[in-house]
């Protein structure tokens, strides 16, 4: 199931970039994953339509890895962990 960009941001893309995505076999794990900030234009859940920084701490048993080959993905997992119009949610 996609999440629909315009759900996030409140508009449509003004263009579409592809990424090549490994998936891996297995994840290395870095430690416990306890916040992230972003910067986003999203609309819904607090933001007004401009460039913000938004902080999400996540709940505890919230993990970092990253794939077996170390390149340049990183996987934060979470049991209750998504993605809303609101945001992250865990």
């Amino acid at each position: 199931m996609k999440f629909p960009y315009n759900a996030f941001h409140g508009h449509a893309p003004r263009s579409v970039t592809r990424y090549d995505m490994h998936q891996p076999r297995q994840l290395i794990i870095l430690g416990r994953a306890t916040a992230i900030e972003y910067q986003s234009d999203k609309v819904n859940g607090g933001g007004d339509g401009r460039k913000n920084v938004f902080r999400h701490k996540f709940a505890p048993g919230t993990i970092l890895a990253m794939d077996e080959r170390a390149k340049g993905q990183l996987y934060i997992i979470g049991k209750r962990l998504k993605v809303t119009s609101a945001g992250i949610e865990n």
